[in-house]
Formats: structure tokens, sequence, C-alpha cells
């Protein structure tokens, strides 16, 4: 299981992305944010962050995101002293907290796995910025039973965060891979729909055809199911 801590020379930053974090998880994921001094002033504080950490279990590893400067040092003071495997990520402090926590719902995943797609979180952005990207990569030959379709997206926020993210849980049920694309945007690659930041990458917004594959014992149902959640709008009204 895994938490995730964040650190930031301000209380309202990180009160801010914690917030933003939580959104996505429900408390399904620990989530703590410290920021400032005991005086309220800007700049961290190694004891308040201890303070944060005594209601996180020792069978939960920590996951910490830090502004810069002496946030680095304060919180792996911190984390060393609590006894918690931790890993700091170099990752960016919002996108990053909230990609990791909504990987680390995913079941059996583990802390290397989760700050790897940290670090890679910035790619969203990149992706909304800059037009010139190499061709989506097709998926490979099938040699097990594989499934595929072309959607609409019909609902007003496209697989924005939170569609995206029940459409990354929706996928991570099945034990298939399955893979996306933008068929409206032939200069985005492809994707893993396990992925919330593959998923979010691809940018899908309203009235864009998206293009699901799936190969693997369970690759009809996984499709069935995806498309049902894009029929439904994900619930929006």
């Amino acid at each position: 299981m895994i938490a995730i801590l964040i650190v930031s020379h301000s209380a309202l930053l990180a009160q801010g992305v914690q917030e933003l974090a939580a959104q996505m998880v429900k408390g399904r994921v620990p989530i703590m944010a410290v920021g400032g001094t005991h005086d309220g002033a800007l700049g961290t504080s190694v004891d308040l962050i201890s303070a944060a950490l005594q209601g996180i279990p020792n069978t939960y590893a920590i996951l910490a995101f830090v502004d810069m400067g002496s946030a680095i040092m304060s919180t792996e003071m911190a984390l060393e002293s609590a006894g918690h495997r931790f890993l700091i990520s170099s990752g960016p402090l919002v996108e990053g907290a909230l990609i990791a926590a909504v990987e680390a719902m995913r079941p059996d995943v583990t802390l290397a796995q989760v700050a790897a797609v940290a670090t890679r979180a910035l790619e969203t952005k990149y992706y909304s910025i800059n037009p010139a990207l190499p061709p989506p990569t097709p998926p490979s030959a099938p040699s097990v039973p594989t499934a595929e379709t072309v959607l609409t997206l019909t609902n007003k926020t496209g697989l924005h965060m939170r569609p995206a993210k029940d459409f990354v849980q929706t996928a991570t049920r099945f034990s298939c891979t399955v893979h996306i694309r933008n068929l409206d945007r032939p200069e985005r690659p492809g994707g893993d729909a396990k992925s919330m930041l593959d998923v979010m990458k691809i940018g899908l917004s309203l009235g864009q055809r998206i293009h699901i594959h799936a190969q693997g014992s369970d690759a009809c149902a996984a499709i069935a199911a995806l498309s049902q959640l894009i029929t439904s709008n994900f619930g929006e009204h």
C-alpha cells in the first residue's frame, strides 16, 4: 500500500494539491499535506512533517512530492526517522501528485512503479502544448483473442481528470491489454488504457473518436465495459 506526502514551503499550496488529488481517489489513498513552519511563515519543518506521518502505519510506503530547496532535506529527515519505506519523487508537485494518487489505487502496484509514472507527469502538458509529435504505434499482431471498437465521446469534458480516472479504473479490472488512440489527433501517440498518464496525454475531447483495442482472454468483456462507460457519458448529465 502506498501513501502520498506533499511538502511545500506554503501551507496553502500543499493543501491545494492535496485537495485536487483527494478528489480523484475518494479516500482510497492516504494523502498528507504539510507546508510552512510552526508560526505560519513560509518554510518547511521536520517536526510538522513527522507529525503528519504519525497517523500512517509502517505497512504503507510513502511517495513524497516536494516543491524546492529545504523541502527536500526536511522531508528526507522526517521520513528516515519515521521508518517507512519511501521515495522522494523528482516529478512535478501538482501533476505528479495527482497522477501518483490515481496510480496508487491500482492493485499490487509497487512504490517504484508509481514513482516512475510520476516522473513522467509533465508529458500530459507537453503533448497538449506541442503539436509536432511522432505517429502512434499500432498494436502488435494478435496471437490471443482480440476485440476493438471506435466510439465518439459525447460527454462535455471528454477524457479529462474524472472521466479519465473512471476509464483507467474500468480498464484495470481486466487482465487483457487495452490500447487506445485518438483518431482525430493522429499526431498524438496511442497509449495504455490502464495508465492515467497515457489516457490524459492522448487528449480526447468532446466529439472526438477513440479507438480501443483489447488483447487477451477477457478482451471482449473489457471492450463492452469501456463502451458502456463512454456511451453512458461517464455519468455526466
